[in-house]
């Protein structure tokens, strides 16, 4: 009872809450989430009596009871029922011997690699698919019960010609064997990059972001975003690229630095750096450019300013407390870097995307109707991000260039129209980065964030094995003597065809910026307007070659064949029609 006679007053909800967190971490670790704003609400003002049946049910504080423990299989014999948390340390062994132990990884960049690629024509929006697990937190170290590493980063899998480069995420789940035994369950995703609990955001920004910003800075597309549960260390990971960034080679006499950061809740956006009564909109013109209002731009001198822009985004952000997370991100917050090239007035884009974080039905059973309609709008974007990106890796291979891709189903996707439009006169690159939780607790939810994730790079593999007729009016497959030849006969503006393309092939004239076009034909005594059209018509052919219809067996399908195969129809449909008529005469007859 003096233990009772310590407690604090029932109106000191803070206070409680931290009794209550405290009083689960010791005798019942597994149910902590419990400790909510919902609990709190409903108990509000009689704090004590809940406090007095947690002791009767789980024992005084530091003192748990069997009935703390999660039922789980019985021991032989009939003995008391073992739950994980009971197998802590043993876990904890298993889980270290089941660790590989990783060499240092050469910093050679997978997305750089893929951007260059043109084994089937050139790529024209690439996606690079990561996982991140973080290290446990210190209110986490030393709890015991379900709080121990269960993921961690796994094998790494060299290229060969049938399959890419590979690292593989590792997932222990922790199982009490039908004899009270502890064992683990290994589960293998297979990703692009895995950064393991001791990676840092240098470590991934130098092989992630690099990449992504050089596209910016020659007036290309760059994206990189985080998705994964809430508490996983989302937020935490862009918010370093962002620092990263601030650091870099971003600002030169060459180049005008601008940056705007909006955050997207279902239908709702609003602009972080200058709010206003007027909600940000996305709309699209009519030539197909995305347009946002309402959105302030901010030009940004120095590394100091784009700083003090940043960390007022940060401050900004829309977080709410979740049962796993007292902060959690409640909206898509989207920075967005314009690098403006000073001579072309050529704009690239960077956008860093903090996506919110997502939650399973158990972690939203609490919550009221608005925060639920909350999760809801959150989960569709998700969906709608998901389904987009599938979409259009599907639709970058030969043959698939008629799949529809849904980026207008959402804001977010919306947004980013140059990464899913495969009509998009620019390459862009795109980087998931995956957030787990490290937890035996939420080994569930890790679970079906990285079967969310992973199949996002399965999607890009579809292709290997795969024969397909050369097409000869992809520019990206010509040689230097062909696209010479082009070039010729089909830009007479061109003052010297020669010295604009030195001795490229096809694929690396298709690649360059459209500021390198510029200046090539400056160099040339060509005009912007010449190379404003040579850039256009080549990136309409490539736009062609990637819409080209092809057979199952990889062969293309001319524009001849297709006239064949429509009055081969209408022949067919004829034919049926009179065998129609034959067969109703003979009836009546």
């Amino acid at each position: 009872m003096s233990e009772l006679a310590e407690l604090p007053p029932n109106d000191d909800s803070a206070a409680w809450k931290e009794k209550l967190l405290d009083y689960y971490r010791q005798n019942a670790p597994t149910k902590i989430r419990m400790v909510n704003d919902a609990m709190m609400t409903k108990y509000a003002g009689k704090y004590d009596s809940l406090y007095g049946n947690l002791i009767k049910k789980y024992g005084p504080l530091g003192q748990p009871t069997a009935a703390a423990a999660r039922p789980s299989i019985s021991a032989p014999g009939g003995g008391a029922k073992k739950s994980i948390g009971d197998f802590h340390s043993n876990f904890v062994t298993l889980v270290t011997k089941a660790t590989p132990s990783l060499p240092p990884r050469s910093y050679t960049s997978v997305v750089e690699g893929k951007a260059s690629d043109a084994s089937n024509g050139l790529e024209t929006s690439t996606f690079t698919v990561c996982a991140r697990v973080r290290p446990l937190l210190p209110p986490e170290e030393g709890q015991g019960g379900e709080m121990f590493a269960a993921v961690v980063a796994g094998d790494r899998v060299e290229e060969t010609k049938t399959s890419p480069y590979t690292e593989q995420m590792l997932l222990c789940t922790p199982k009490v064997s039908i004899m009270g035994k502890p064992k683990l369950e290994e589960s293998k995703f297979d990703f692009d990059y895995v950064f393991g609990a001791d990676s840092n955001n240098e470590d991934i920004y130098k092989l992630t972001c690099m990449p992504l910003l050089k596209r910016a800075l020659d007036g290309q597309v760059g994206v990189v975003f985080a998705y994964g549960q809430t508490g996983s260390g989302k937020t935490h990971t862009m918010n370093g690229i962002m620092d990263e960034l601030i650091g870099s080679n971003l600002f030169s006499n060459e180049t005008e630095v601008s940056f705007s950061f909006l955050e997207i809740l279902g239908s709702d956006i609003k602009d972080c750096l200058e709010p206003v009564d007027k909600p940000v909109a996305i709309g699209e013109a009519l030539d197909g450019r995305i347009l946002t209002r309402n959105l302030s731009n901010h030009v940004c001198a120095n590394p100091e300013a784009l700083s003090v822009l940043v960390e007022k985004a940060k401050s900004m952000r829309s977080t709410a407390a979740t049962s796993r997370n007292d902060t959690s991100s409640r909206s898509h917050g989207c920075g967005i870097l314009t690098i403006k090239d000073v001579e072309t007035e050529i704009e690239g884009k960077l956008y860093i995307i903090d996506l919110a974080g997502s939650e399973r039905a158990a972690d939203s059973k609490n919550h009221d109707k608005v925060r639920m309609a909350e999760t809801k709008a959150i989960n569709t974007s998700l969906s709608a991000l998901k389904e987009c990106i599938r979409a259009r890796t599907m639709a970058s291979q030969p043959g698939n260039g008629g799949i529809h891709v849904p980026y207008r189903r959402s804001k977010l996707t919306l947004l980013m129209k140059d990464v899913f439009d495969i009509g998009c006169t620019r390459l862009c690159s795109t980087v998931v980065i995956t957030a787990c939780s490290p937890l035996a607790m939420d080994i569930s939810h890790t679970a079906s964030t990285l079967k969310y994730s992973a199949p996002l790079r399965v999607a890009m593999q579809g292709l290997a094995g795969k024969k397909l007729q050369r097409d000869e009016l992809d520019p990206a497959l010509w040689s230097a003597d062909q696209t010479l030849e082009y070039l010729k006969k089909t830009h007479p503006n061109l003052p010297s065809p020669e010295t604009f393309l030195g001795s490229l092939p096809g694929v690396h004239l298709c690649a360059l910026p459209e500021k390198e076009f510029y200046t090539r034909t400056k160099n040339c005594g060509g005009t912007v307007e010449v190379a404003k059209e040579v850039y256009l018509a080549i990136w309409s052919l490539i736009s062609d070659a990637k819409t080209r219809k092809r057979r199952p067996d990889g062969s293309i399908i001319t524009a001849e064949d297709e006239e064949k195969e429509r009055l081969q129809l209408i022949k067919d449909k004829e034919e049926k029609a009179r065998v129609w008529a034959e067969r109703e005469k003979h009836l009546k007859s």
